[in-house]
């Protein structure tokens, strides 16, 4: 989805790529820069004047040597235009050449400058556009293309492989940059001496075979490098997120040698390119240095026939030779910039086309097109032969049907396993069901529009998230004109505003990435109270108490008996205490209802649900059984 103020990338899905996939994607790549058209002209503007003072910086010396040091003056139309403004002293046009030299160096590197500075200002405004699309698509993926997607993978697609777009550009201006001052050496060259000129393109076909033979040997590498890259952030980000783990289990030895065969991996295929990379440019080196030697040769014989041994008017002179030779140090550059053109766009092909691969992606989880608003109020939740499978071929829930009133306290209750966080996830929609219906009144939720259905629930997840950011702030994510009496007695209600006001900074400490500086139940408590800030009619909580100690266990479930009737509170637990005071209990098996009742009703029947207490019962939790 794209934000309304940006101007939209081409469009992937009708087919814009085509059969020729690399030149689609070099002018997919291209679009994202169009808003930066002004400052794209101005660079080229800049190139322009750049390639012009590169034609000049040769001529003062020449002029020096040919014109002004000669005895037999050696004239033509650029030595009159740049002597002119010397007058006839041999002393003026000396310092005026050095004056000339001096100042068209010193403007070259000016205008390299302002080159730098425009290129990094379309690169941040083009690359931001990049990333900024790619994230709001990672906000629109289903949560199923998350569950088979490295996270790692996915960070370094949005904080690297975003860089590519630019990097296509920058080639492609490179290349415009390097045919233009071709074409301009080329034409002096030609209009200087042809035979020379032949000489110096006759390295061409050794060029063209070099870049023929590294392109796709650096394509593959690149890919291969930043296939090794992305595991290597993905190990060592599971690493990082499971340190308590891998220290109370003593493997930290065994996780090393993971890293460092990540890492060893990484580095192999980075040095593999680096060494394919680093060859390429020595190769063309190598072929231009012996161009050079044959053109040194060559020219300085022109030299010696036209001005020595038989002298012609309008023969090869010095001042020729030098500018040959000082093109020629330039003409290799933008000779093999054009020709390697392909060979240096294939990195930014790579990174482009794992950007494509997630922008490209369509939800599986989507709005239909006439979906409905449906306006916030309780409503009756119907589940009508449900079935779910990740897979087609496993399937976790099968044909669970239930009606929840609203203002209904229910659970489902279960062995782990059996399907209850995944019957959650269907209710708001983070997947849709293999089979069956689920409704919200009379309306088929696929029916109505995402955001008004995820506006009927709060969800506190088994895995509470909190944001590196102040405790207020978490709190009154999603609910930012919330008051601050709201928020208080949302946390007294959730049990957390105790911990809160024994912290330094109460409200206004700041949480560390995960919540690292809070324990389980302080994050589950925030998690609660964030949910109950919100006007959601439906309160689903998937295993709400399970980081709490005994105290703030029954805390919250006194917190959802105040609760009881004004809004739907669905529980999803394996926890017996937390389900013997709920309207009605749904016990999963197998994927399926089991049975359903009260807690008496389901301990009267001596079914499943008495199964599962017998242990509870065992072990001393013998309330649970009077209170039936």
């Amino acid at each position: 989805m794209t934000s309304p103020n940006k101007q939209p990338a081409i469009s992937l899905e009708s087919g814009y790529l085509g059969e020729d996939r690399i030149l689609g994607l070099i002018c997919w790549a291209i679009s994202y820069f169009r808003r930066d058209a002004a400052l794209i002209g101005f660079l080229f503007l800049m190139i322009g004047v750049s390639v012009i003072l590169n034609l000049l910086y040769a001529w003062p010396i020449a002029i020096l040597v040919d014109t002004v040091l000669n005895v037999t003056p050696h004239e033509n139309w650029i030595h009159k235009l740049l002597l002119a403004p010397f007058g006839e002293s041999k002393i003026a046009q000396v310092l005026g050449m050095a004056f000339l030299e001096m100042l068209i160096k010193i403007l070259q590197e000016t205008v390299w400058m302002v080159r730098l500075m425009l290129s990094s200002q379309i690169k941040c405004n083009g690359t931001a556009r990049v990333r900024t699309e790619l994230y709001e698509k990672l906000q629109n993926l289903s949560l199923s293309w998350y569950r088979t997607r490295s996270q790692g993978d996915t960070i370094y697609r949005l904080s690297y492989d975003s860089l590519g777009p630019w990097g296509i550009l920058d080639t492609f201006i490179g290349s415009v940059a390097a045919t233009v001052t071709l074409v301009g050496m080329l034409v002096i060259m030609l209009l200087r001496s042809v035979p020379l000129t032949l000489f110096a393109l006759s390295i061409t076909p050794f060029l063209i075979a070099a870049n023929l033979y590294f392109s796709p040997k650096i394509r593959d590498r690149a890919a291969e490098s930043k296939r090794t890259d992305a595991n290597f952030t993905t190990t060592a980000q599971h690493a990082l997120a499971a340190m308590p783990l891998i220290q109370a289990f003593g493997r930290q030895e065994q996780e090393a040698d993971r890293f460092k065969n990540a890492v060893t991996q990484s580095v192999t295929a980075s040095m593999q390119l680096s060494w394919q990379e680093n060859l390429y440019p020595l190769a063309i080196q190598v072929i231009f240095a012996l161009g050079k030697a044959v053109i040194f040769g060559y020219g300085g014989w022109l030299v010696y026939h036209d001005q020595f041994l038989h002298p012609v008017a309008g023969g090869v002179t010095c001042g020729d030779l030098i500018v040959f030779m000082t093109y020629l140090g330039q003409l290799w550059e933008p000779l093999g910039w054009v020709l390697g053109f392909t060979t240096k766009i294939q990195t930014y092909v790579a990174s482009c086309e794992r950007v494509l691969e997630i922008i490209a992606e369509k939800p599986s989880v989507v709005d239909e097109p006439s979906a409905a608003l449906l306006p916030v109020k309780p409503r009756t939740l119907t589940l009508t032969e449900v079935s779910f499978g990740y897979r087609p071929e496993t399937m976790i829930l099968r044909g669970i049907s239930a009606r929840i009133e609203p203002g209904e306290m229910v659970a489902f209750l279960g062995a782990s396993g059996t399907g209850k966080s995944t019957l959650l996830n269907l209710i708001p929609r983070f997947y849709d069901p293999t089979g069956g219906v689920i409704q919200l009144d009379n309306y088929n939720i696929r029916s109505v529009r995402l955001s008004d259905l995820r506006k009927h629930i709060a969800l506190v997840s088994q895995e509470s998230t909190l944001f590196p950011d102040t405790i207020l702030e978490n709190l009154r994510y999603g609910c930012e004109e919330i008051s601050f009496e709201k928020i208080e007695a949302a946390v007294r209600e959730a049990g957390a505003s105790e911990f809160i006001e024994m912290l330094p900074n109460g409200y206004e400490t700041e949480i560390i990435e995960g919540g690292q500086n809070l324990s389980g139940g302080q994050r589950q408590r925030l998690a609660i109270a964030r949910a109950l800030l919100t006007d959601a009619p439906i309160l689903v909580l998937d295993e709400p108490t399970s980081a709490l100690d005994p105290a703030h266990e029954q805390w919250v479930m006194e917190t959802l008996q105040r609760i009881r009737g004004t809004r739907t509170v669905i529980i999803v637990t394996h926890r017996l205490e937390t389900v013997q005071s709920c309207d009605r209990i749904f016990v999963l098996q197998h994927g399926f209802i089991a049975e359903s009742g009260t807690h008496a009703d389901l301990v009267a029947r001596q079914g499943v649900y008495a199964q599962i207490l017998q242990p509870a019962i065992a072990h001393g939790a013998c309330r649970l059984h009077q209170r039936a």
